[in-house]
């Protein structure tokens, strides 16, 4: 709720500090007294444009500065903007010659667009031209859900979730598709990538044994030549007897010794050993030499194995391990690739079932508005009777529109305000009495499920007079046991019924034209029911008349 309002250098203003209260307040005064100035001041705090036009003649700059409760419902708001949140909600706004604009949640600095933002959840101005919120189409739907309880907002929330589900599977569902290509030609690489790997049939440590078969080969003429020399002096005769027929003789005359002198014994076991092992060393290069490869065809194989080798290393890893790795990579990538596939076929599927579903889900919705639609079309004429609107057609329309998180209906205000008349949309409502009635009606509707904590109406009484204005005056009380009410009023059947009266008044002061507001005691109400009655000051059947609309308000 508004608590306090201070207006400083505004339009006629000079300064004007105001304490409110729960409950039903009015103001009155005579007409181009002020009123609609405070109202002005007040939605200038609420984000409304600026205009240098606003600022008192002669001064530099204006200042609204406003004190609220803090409904919950801004809480989030306010925490999301990083707001200090406290008992209290303080909102500034100046206003500069210079053009500079300046505003203040608690002390810290916003754009005007927040405070637009924030305004709409703290105030409701519903003026002849201001009826900021039941005018805005977009928000119809939302009132007839709300208007229809836990059945109708259970049932959307779960449209909107069928909804955002079916939203996502076709997003996914079109992203893969968009891939199509891209995900054939990545299919045709890995395919490839795989199979050049594979047909390789790599071996950890493969190269290396390679690389020694290479040399190997390389030097094959050295390796033999030499070995057969080496053979031909140890076992064939050339100049010279063969180096194991030598050491056979050194034996055999060692042999010979020993009859004469045991301590040869040892030696000559070495030379015996010796022989045996060059007999046998012998015999085995006899045998790699029989057994040699001499292919001239290997060492080509082998240095072709190596190439690939070596250009699968450029391409995949640096060692046949990390290219075996790499291979289990990318077999698993391809296997994603060739399931996504499928996986197309089967969000197509979801998504026709999800599709199906939710059209079944919306058309139930319908049914459901249709139904509560009827409800409120028959209390809001209900309340338009009781406001001298005998005759008024309500229509809570239902079109059609595109699927949606809301589902398939699009839903306008209609109203014939006059017998005859064909169904307007409520926007186009010319009267700005008439446009009054129908906002509070509205708002006696909704009571149960607005939110907004405030309520302002300027003059919504206009053109009423007499039964009318009584069941007006009682229709704003009723809203005042759930909202803070402020009416502009003329009427002194509404200002009786008003808990709190706040008197405006234009006056001069040094030659200078200033606006000043005052909370009215219980005598100086009376003598502002008897201005507004026609009557002056003093007359007692005006005053015994104006006692007697406060004493019938007070027990109504």
């Amino acid at each position: 709720m508004l608590k306090e309002l201070q207006i400083r250098d505004f339009a006629l203003i000079e300064q004007v500090h105001l304490s409110f209260y729960e409950g039903f307040s009015v103001l009155t005064g005579e007409t181009g007294a002020g009123k609609s100035i405070i109202i002005d001041a007040l939605s200038l705090l609420l984000g409304a444009r600026a205009s240098l036009e606003m600022i008192r003649t002669g001064c530099e700059r204006a200042v609204v500065e406003g004190v609220f409760s803090i409904p919950q419902p801004v809480c989030p708001l306010l925490a999301e903007w990083g707001i200090g949140i406290d008992s209290e909600l303080i909102i500034t706004r100046e206003i500069h010659r210079s053009g500079r604009n300046r505003c203040w949640l608690n002390g810290s600095l916003v754009t005007v667009n927040q405070l637009s933002q924030l305004g709409r959840a703290l105030v409701d101005i519903l003026g002849q031209h201001d009826h900021q919120s039941l005018l805005d189409v977009s928000r119809h739907l939302d009132m007839l859900d709300a208007f229809g309880g836990a059945e109708l907002q259970d049932l959307r929330r779960l449209v909107a979730d069928r909804h955002q589900k079916y939203i996502e599977i076709k997003r996914e569902r079109e992203r893969l598709q968009n891939q199509e290509r891209e995900r054939l030609v990545r299919i045709d690489l890995l395919q490839f990538q795989i199979n050049e790997i594979d047909q390789a049939k790599l071996r950890v440590g493969e190269e290396a044994e390679l690389v020694q078969q290479q040399q190997r080969l390389a030097n094959i003429e050295r390796i033999t030549t030499t070995a057969e020399s080496v053979y031909a002096r140890l076992q064939e005769h050339t100049d010279q007897p063969p180096l194991y027929d030598q050491l056979a003789q050194a034996v055999t005359e060692l042999s010979s010794l020993t009859r004469y002198d045991s301590k040869i014994a040892p030696v000559l076991e070495l030379f015996n050993q010796a022989l045996i092992q060059l007999e046998e060393g012998s015999r085995d290069l006899r045998q790699y030499l029989e057994e040699f490869d001499r292919d001239p065809e290997a060492l080509e194989q082998i240095e072709n194995r190596l190439a690939l080798l070596r250009t699968l290393k450029r391409k995949y890893g640096e060692s046949e391990a990390a290219i075996l790795a790499y291979a289990d990579q990318i077999r698993q990538e391809l296997e994603v690739l060739l399931e996504s596939e499928i996986t197309i076929e089967k969000l197509k599927t979801e998504e026709e079932a999800i599709n199906r579903e939710l059209a079944g889900l919306a058309g139930e919705l319908r049914q459901k508005r249709r139904h509560y639609a009827k409800i409120l079309q028959q209390q809001i004429e209900k309340h338009l009777a009781d406001l001298n609107m005998e005759g008024t057609r309500f229509e809570v329309r239902i079109t059609d529109q595109p699927l949606n998180e809301t589902g398939i209906d699009a839903v306008e205000f209609m109203i014939a305000p006059n017998v005859g008349e064909e169904l307007k949309p409520l926007a186009k409502i010319a009267s700005g009495g008439e446009m009054s009635r129908v906002m509070l009606a509205l708002k006696n509707c909704l009571v149960e499920i607005d939110r907004i904590p405030a309520l302002v109406f300027d003059e919504v009484d206009s053109g009423i007079g007499g039964r009318t204005a009584r069941s007006v005056a009682q229709k704003l009380r009723h809203l005042s046991r759930q909202f803070q009410v402020f009416v502009v009023t003329h009427l002194p059947v509404v200002a009786s019924f008003a808990e709190h009266h706040y008197y405006v008044e234009k006056h001069e002061k040094d030659g200078r034209t200033s606006v000043s507001v005052t909370l009215l005691d219980e005598q100086e109400r009376i003598d502002e029911l008897v201005r507004m009655l026609g009557g002056q000051s003093g007359q007692e059947a005006t005053a015994a008349h104006a006692k007697e609309l406060l004493k019938q308000a007070n027990t109504s």
